[in-house]
């Protein structure tokens, strides 16, 4: 299981993918890009903890 710290390399390394397809001249190369963006950054929020739970480690 990955951890928290190790979301935006995982989000980087999924940027490569987009990189190599975007040398085609086409707008759907962006939406990729937006695409894989939004997921590495849903990613990251949902694993990030939550008020309950840092509430609950400091009480």
């Amino acid at each position: 299981m990955i951890s928290v710290h190790q979301v935006p390399v995982v989000g980087l390394l999924a940027l490569l993918p987009v990189a190599a397809y975007a040398f085609s001249i086409s707008t759907v190369v962006a939406v990729a890009l937006v695409n894989v963006v939004l997921i590495a950054a849903s990613v990251y929020v949902m694993f990030l903890p939550s008020e309950s739970t840092v509430k609950a480690a400091s009480a």
